[in-house]
């Protein structure tokens, strides 16, 4: 099929389903996606995205629970609002479908508008014109100077190509994944700087650790110091102010010759003292840090997956633990549900996972019980899973470390295993310590975990 012949074929069904109503609804899903609603049928609405890498127009049946808003988008709902759906044609023979209504003004003035949209790849283009004049347009920019897009200029399709592309199967299903997760695409452009400030974070993290692992590394060598020190006491009567060095065993050991041999001394013992606290204090600093890491980096594999309460929950965990500044706070909507896991129903069995640590701590100790099964991706910091019943069969377990794996960001991977009455709390919420396990390896998901996880319920 033809590009101008799948229009065509949309147009037609525009005409057949949506002729003659009235248009009651403009939504702004995002800066590029458009749905226009209509009073005669509840069921279909005009899909229009202007993204400039896959731009398309759909019949489509979903509803949506959120909304965003542009300039652009109150300017052609103040136009269009209620206006009557004359017909819809695709226009030059060409990828432009052209959309016309009937409205009736304050006046009782009856206006003429045309929508028309553009389709063509990186000069996607949604224009509103009154009668053949330009009002409105998402770009003005035309594809080449014989096409300007002006402000109340007379509208004039561009020339069309000599050949047209083929709409291949890959297209129409990269058209359903797009209309499908929508969602997740809203709240990932949304919360885009939520998931910059993570990576930052790691990023700044790791430095950290590079470099505190560096001091660690000349501190190790100056604990010789001491034995400099041990050495250089018995020495010390040789020893004469003016000396820049003395001899251990072959090895020349810099000394301050504008100091005393006491005064050489103390210092030679001051590096070892300084050596050695710097290497007791760093270590505590690099667990700590290597757990920020570990956790930080859970939660950004787990960012895809994430609904917009998901984040609101999130960011209060994330300003508390001080890795994420003030600013980004924002009260969820629903506050009693902020620590409450999700769930999957595989074969009538419950498993439950944790999107943060609060909900991996509530999942472990307030929902399971002692005969439930716990299940990590081994030294790794991510999701708990807990499968819900006290008896495992292999598919079930198969399905429990999959989804773990998954979760983590991983499709492979060594997975523990453990009854819960096996394992104790951690130091920090969401740690676990174990008295015994079993581990699986995982070598592949087999289940389409991403669309699962959509229509996980909370507890």
């Amino acid at each position: 099929m033809l590009i101008q012949e799948k229009l065509e074929e949309i147009v037609s069904n525009i005409n057949k389903d949506l002729k003659g109503s009235y248009l009651n609804r403009i939504e702004c899903l995002s800066e590029f996606d458009y749905i226009f609603r209509f009073s005669r049928s509840k069921a279909k609405s005009i899909f229009i995205s202007l993204n400039s890498k896959n731009p398309f127009v759909s019949l489509i049946d979903e509803r949506y629970t959120f909304s965003s808003t542009s300039s652009f988008y109150q300017k052609i709902k103040n136009k269009l609002a209620n206006s009557c759906l004359l017909s819809a044609k695709v226009l030059n023979d060409d990828n432009i479908l052209c959309l016309e209504f009937s409205k009736i003004n304050d006046t009782y003035d009856k206006i003429h508008y045309f929508l028309i949209f553009e389709i063509f790849k990186s000069n996607t283009n949604l224009i509103l014109l009154n009668e053949d004049k330009i009002e409105e347009a998402f770009r003005f920019r035309g594809i080449d100077t014989n096409h300007p897009i002006l402000k109340n200029a007379k509208y004039l399709p561009p020339e069309k190509l000599n050949f047209a592309k083929e709409v291949k199967e890959k297209d129409i299903e990269n058209e359903k994944y797009y209309i499908q997760n929508l969602e997740s695409l809203y709240v990932a452009a949304k919360y885009k700087e939520v998931a910059l400030n993570i990576k930052r974070k790691i990023k700044s993290l790791n430095k950290k650790i590079e470099k505190i692992k560096d001091d660690q590394n000349e501190a190790t060598k100056k604990l010789n110091y001491k034995d400099y020190a041990d050495y250089f006491l018995t020495i010390m009567s040789e020893i004469k102010r003016g000396d820049s060095y003395f001899d251990y065993f072959g090895e020349k050991i810099k000394i301050n010759e504008n100091y005393s041999p006491s005064q050489n001394l103390n210092q030679l013992y001051k590096i070892y003292k300084k050596a050695k606290q710097t290497l007791l204090s760093t270590k505590d600093y690099i667990d700590k840090t290597e757990y920020e890491i570990d956790y930080l980096t859970s939660v950004y594999s787990s960012l895809p997956y994430y609904n917009e309460n998901d984040y609101l929950e999130l960011i209060p965990e994330l300003i508390e633990k001080k890795l994420l500044k003030e600013k980004h706070n924002k009260t969820p909507k629903n506050l009693k549900n902020a620590a409450k896991p999700y769930y999957l129903l595989h074969n009538g069995v419950k498993i439950g996972f944790g999107k943060n640590s609060l909900q991996n701590d509530n999942l472990t100790w307030k929902y399971a019980s002692r005969n439930d099964y716990f299940l990590h991706t081994k030294n790794e910091h991510g999701n708990h899973v807990i499968i819900f019943s006290s008896e495992l069969d292999d598919e079930l377990l198969e399905f429990a470390c999959e989804l773990c794996a998954f979760l983590t960001g991983h499709n492979d991977g060594e997975i523990i295993v453990a009854q819960c009455s096996k394992i104790k709390k951690g130091s920090e919420p969401g740690l676990v310590k174990l008295s015994s396990y079993e581990s699986y390896l995982i070598k592949s998901l087999k289940y389409d975990f991403a669309s699962l996880i959509k229509e996980a319920k909370r507890f």
